[in-house]
């Protein structure tokens, strides 16, 4: 009997090691891969050999739950692209193709009620970089020094109708032109965000934006990731 008991403890055993093994070459967190942004960056902040906690650096989300990027936030979007985007919604870890990584940072000026929002992953493309607008509407990381007005880098929040108010959703606002954050439309999995004239009532739910702290396996930079 003692014996029979020992052989079953030895298979169950065994199959326990085969199933972490399987986790470390698959998709489990000791398995994850970042070849699209190593082939972009090899940058990590001093050498670390670990992430800083990722709730400093959230993610965020349009209503329809898709991720709002910029530079290398997704495997969706370059080092070089400048732009701003709507796009797939990808949890690290969770695809074979695909990763997510670190999100933006908020800095905000008490007295004014403004925000200003950095990219971390713009390290890989500069630095330095803010989400910005221009006169004619267009969204972008630019720095600072670039811009013919500060207001341009200026976002406020405002609240939405209350049959809307909830999961964190908010509009934001440029001080510089007065109009919305807004996603717009199309069925590409790659969406432009720009400015619109702002739709308070929630007419333009691609006007809603929420920023997510949970998004694990997240990497902050080539080989590194959070979990």
């Amino acid at each position: 009997m003692d014996r029979l008991c020992k052989t079953i403890m030895l298979i169950n055993l065994a199959l326990l090691l085969a199933m972490v093994h399987v986790g470390a070459s698959g998709l489990g967190p000791l398995g994850l891969e970042s070849k699209r942004l190593c082939s972009q960056c090899s940058k990590c902040d001093q050498g670390s050999k670990t992430c800083p906690p990722s709730e400093a650096y959230p993610h965020m989300t349009a209503f329809d739950d898709t991720l709002i990027a910029g530079a290398l936030q997704s495997d969706f979007v370059n080092a070089s692209d400048r732009g701003v985007y709507s796009v797939p919604n990808v949890v690290g870890g969770e695809s074979a193709e695909y990763n997510a990584y670190f999100g933006w940072k908020s800095t905000s000026g008490s007295a004014s009620g403004y925000h200003r929002f950095s990219n971390y992953m713009d390290k890989c493309s500069g630095g330095e970089n803010y989400l910005t607008v221009n006169k004619h509407g267009k969204v972008s990381l630019q720095s600072l020094t670039s811009l013919e007005s500060l207001a341009f880098a200026d976002w406020k929040s405002i609240n939405p109708p209350k049959h809307l108010n909830h999961r964190e959703f908010r509009f934001w606002v440029s001080r510089g032109t007065g109009k919305c954050l807004t996603v717009f439309g199309g069925s590409s999995k790659k969406r432009t965000v720009g400015l619109a004239d702002c739709k308070f009532d929630g007419a333009n739910k691609g006007q809603l934006f929420a920023f997510r702290f949970h998004f694990h396996n997240s990497f902050c930079c080539c080989g590194h990731h959070n979990t």
